[in-house]
């Protein structure tokens, strides 16, 4: 029989936690939002109506969810009273490891033996995490979401020391409340940042040597692949760009293995002087914008690009 969730709490109410109480508030679950005494938390409500607001500006809630979701969520500064009687628990603190540890070592020590704890971490191993914990470390898992998880839903699962019946009991838990989560093994960075930063090193080599500017590698992803990538992925394109997939592996597969050992170049660092000229080509592509105009218009194209795949299903 599938687990029943009615509440969960989240660890920490930063910019990860307050998205992912947003997920868990509009899915009518009873969301406690923990942090220590600070200003984090003392925002974070205000935080979260500010997202359900523009959820619902964007047709993607009613108005009436806004005020429903809101009223699911508790804050407290009590880890104990978090994750009393909590049915899942998804942890949001810093990517620091010594802080990681600490806090899964508690919320074993609090939680119920079947209670899944997962972290959001996006390249610290929850086999690490949990090297310390003693009270079913099985039950550990990575829940990495994509920033922000109320407006991206992908997800990933992992653990390579947990049970194969905790990760699919959050998979499906996942599933049921509106993310597109898959499982993998632990691996630094998982899957969809290891993709992100692989795209990243090749982005600063562009600048890094003059082939072009910022704003070409910019438009290369927002005009060009960012437009298929919204609905095909890379194996989609290899589909789409031959008779089939098996085609397009074979018939562009020496194009593809010269780029991979000869032509691919290592970032292996980079000065002051190079973050400036990134940050000064940067500038054209805002636009005038602020950080939060561009912000705010990012979590609009997004919102309703997701509408619109939804929609043509």
């Amino acid at each position: 029989m599938k687990k029943t969730f009615k509440k969960v709490a989240v660890i920490g109410c930063g910019f990860i936690g307050y998205s992912w109480g947003v997920v868990f508030a509009r899915n009518g679950l009873e969301t406690y939002m923990y942090n220590r005494k600070s200003p984090t938390l003392d925002s974070v409500k205000e935080r979260m109506k500010q997202a359900l607001e523009f959820l619902a500006a964007e047709g993607m809630i009613e108005e009436k969810e806004v005020e429903e979701s809101l009223a699911r969520v508790h804050t407290t500064d009590s880890l104990e009273e978090a994750v009393s009687s909590a049915d899942y628990i998804q942890e949001c603190m810093w990517e620091d490891l010594p802080l990681k540890q600490d806090i899964f070592v508690k919320l074993t020590e609090l939680a119920p033996a079947g209670v899944a704890i997962g972290s959001s971490c996006s390249g610290l191993k929850i086999s690490d995490i949990s090297a310390n914990v003693k009270n079913h470390p099985e039950r550990c898992i990575v829940a990495h979401p994509t920033n922000p998880p109320h407006l991206i839903p992908f997800m990933e699962i992992s653990g390579d020391n947990a049970s194969q019946e905790i990760k699919d009991q959050i998979f499906d838990f996942m599933e049921s409340i509106g993310q597109k989560p898959i499982q993998c093994k632990e691996v630094y960075g998982y899957v969809l940042n290891r993709i992100q930063l692989s795209l990243i090193q090749e982005a600063l080599y562009l600048v890094k040597e003059g082939i072009c500017n910022v704003e070409a590698v910019e438009r290369a992803l927002t005009d060009g692949l960012g437009l298929r990538w919204a609905f095909t992925g890379p194996y989609g394109v290899e589909e789409l760009n031959s008779a089939n997939l098996r085609e397009g592996l074979e018939k562009y597969k020496d194009y593809m293995i010269q780029f991979f050992t000869q032509e691919q170049q290592k970032v292996h660092d980079y000065d002051q002087a190079f973050i400036d000229e990134c940050v000064s080509g940067f500038a054209p592509v805002m636009e005038g914008k602020s950080h939060e105009e561009y912000l705010l218009w990012r979590d609009q194209m997004v919102t309703r690009a997701r509408l619109l795949k939804e929609a043509a299903k």
